[in-house]
């Protein structure tokens, strides 16, 4: 016998399999293997070249450095949450927070327009901007997928109030880019503080747009403004030392008004 066929207008019965379960060592074995696709890939495509970390002198080193093992490392990361089938979860942050927190997505995105180097990115031409570009947001969605989307939903998953799904996942992105010691060397501690900083601010920006991309694109856009002062290694940019001292006010701003961050809650804890 046939099935019956619903009456027009009637609703169907949902039948997309439910999400699985994003559990906090999976989110570790990620960015485990993360780093060792960006930072491996990146080692041997330099291997021989010439190249002198951080300085952004070649369309080849954006390309060997950034372009190439971030996106072996991306495409990794979207074919995990695609087998998870948790884009919306991740994506999409729906608890509600204080709407004073729509300074830090304004503050930021000003500080990235007013610290870039123009003059030295004019100097270098339209397409390395455009490569610059395209690199810094592909850094900007992969770890931003990796912390704030499969690190936070790992962590709030397993039960953790939303301060330690904040701390934990800044903690950690800072500490992940202390790999870069084997690269950077001793400096690469000073981005381990610099970068749990910045997280701090990517995980808000999430909390109050509600969007993972907005973070994702806060993120690339931060990292294409602080990275574009080293395109010319003769001359220093010095507006990028602006983009600490709005760090510092930023969180500034964070711990005292720290109380005021989720509607209804007394104190953040």
């Amino acid at each position: 016998m046939a099935d019956a066929i619903p009456a027009h207008g009637a609703s169907r019965p949902d039948t997309a399999p439910p999400a699985r379960p994003v559990k906090i060592w999976l989110f570790l074995v990620l960015v485990a293997v993360y780093l060792v696709i960006v930072q491996g890939m990146s080692a041997v495509l330099s291997a021989g070249q010439g190249f002198e970390h951080g300085k952004l002198t070649t369309d080849a080193y954006v390309i060997r450095t950034i372009v190439i093992p971030v996106g072996l490392g991306v495409a990794l990361l979207v074919a995990v949450v695609g087998h998870l089938r948790a884009w919306d979860e991740i994506f999409r942050d729906r608890r509600p927070v204080q709407r004073w927190l729509i300074a830090l997505p304004l503050v930021l995105f000003a500080t990235v327009a007013a610290i870039t180097n123009y003059p030295g990115l004019a100097d270098r031409g339209l397409a390395f901007a455009l490569l610059l570009l395209v690199a810094t947001l592909m850094v900007g969605f992969g770890e931003e997928l990796l912390f704030r989307g499969i690190g936070v939903t790992a962590f709030r998953q397993a039960g953790h109030s939303e301060f330690r799904v904040g701390l934990w996942t800044t903690l950690l992105f800072g500490a992940a880019h202390g790999t870069n010691i084997f690269s950077a060397g001793p400096q690469a501690l000073v981005q381990v503080v610099a970068t749990s900083c910045t997280g701090l601010v990517f995980y808000l920006i999430l909390r109050r747009t509600g969007a993972l991309v907005v973070s994702m694109a806060a993120h690339g856009l931060w990292d294409f403004a602080v990275l574009s002062s080293q395109i010319d290694p003769e001359e220093s940019w010095p507006l990028v030392n602006v983009s600490a001292v709005v760090l510092v006010l930023l969180l500034l701003l964070v711990l005292i008004l720290r109380r005021r961050i989720t509607p209804g809650a007394p104190t953040a804890r």
